[in-house]
């Protein structure tokens, strides 16, 4: 009962009307002195398909369970200066491919902002289709090309169908994630480029046994679900590398008993896909 009246409580703050989110005034007294990790959400109204404003309150949930000080802010309109110098955490969540250039443009209207922001090593997550703003070029089915921030050694063939499956893949420290893919474009990595995983089952980028891509802090995954409520783990991954590079200190641990839903779930999905493997096999 406990857990259900605290995101009762968090779901109530993030409202449309609300362009801030944050525990700060929730947690422990000692953890007063401790700024807040400044998480980005950037773009809501518009990069607002597949479940993303879940893992935004599956973020600030998490910080809550870490004993983690945090403020999420919206940034809403194309005209509204972005605040990158605040950000430790920089959040794209899934839209329409078209609506990709007015966000890179957005962006680079900040390049000094955005280098700054990377070069301190905050944190910047695309989902899905927000890959393209993070790309090298997208190749339109009519022909055209939409460039990219080239921030990850990508380039991204829009699809002539659209794909959607369950997903499951493995990050190089281990840890397996799952949730589903609905894919409008191929992308392609470079040889250069790392994948941010490797498929057990699905997709992913292209058939090519590679899911996402990572660069340092900049982050690309084609998997939703919402993603970050699916697989808290990584969400509490993330929070503590962006944490660390901001200099903030993360008290507690995610305990299992806190997340045994999200843990059941993972393991009925995966037996699912399992038996679908063996079909297939």
């Amino acid at each position: 009962m406990r857990v259900f009246e605290q995101l009762t409580e968090e779901r109530r703050f993030a409202t449309r009307e609300s362009e801030c989110i944050s525990n700060c005034n929730q947690l422990p007294e000692q953890m007063e002195a401790q700024r807040c990790l400044h998480i980005l959400w950037l773009y809501p109204d518009v990069l607002n398909l597949h479940g993303g404003r879940g893992d935004m309150m599956a973020l600030l949930h998490v910080c809550n369970l870490l004993q983690l000080p945090v403020e999420i802010r919206r940034c809403d309109s194309f005209s509204q200066p972005i605040p990158l110098d605040w950000a430790d955490m920089l959040c794209l969540n899934s839209g329409e491919l078209k609506c990709a250039p007015q966000i890179v443009a957005a962006l680079q209207r900040q390049q000094a902002d955005l280098q700054a922001f990377l070069q301190r090593k905050a944190m910047l997550i695309a989902v899905a289709s927000s890959g393209a703003v993070v790309a090298r070029q997208t190749e339109l089915l009519d022909g055209r090309v939409l460039e990219g921030l080239g921030l990850l050694d990508m380039q991204w063939k829009e699809r002539v169908s659209v794909w959607g499956d369950d997903l499951w893949f493995s990050l190089p420290s281990g840890l397996q994630v799952i949730g589903n893919q609905i894919q409008v474009a191929d992308v392609f990595l470079a040889d250069t480029q790392p994948a941010l995983g490797q498929i057990l089952y699905g997709r992913g980028n292209c058939g090519d046994g590679k899911e996402g891509a990572r660069r340092d802090n900049v982050i690309y995954t084609n998997c939703l679900g919402p993603l970050l409520v699916k697989n808290p783990r990584l969400a509490e991954i993330w929070l503590r590398e962006c944490a660390a590079a901001a200099g903030l200190q993360v008290p507690a641990q995610l305990e299992d008993e806190w997340i045994e839903t999200e843990t059941q779930s993972f393991a009925l999905i995966q037996k699912f896909i399992e038996g679908k493997m063996s079909k297939i096999g």
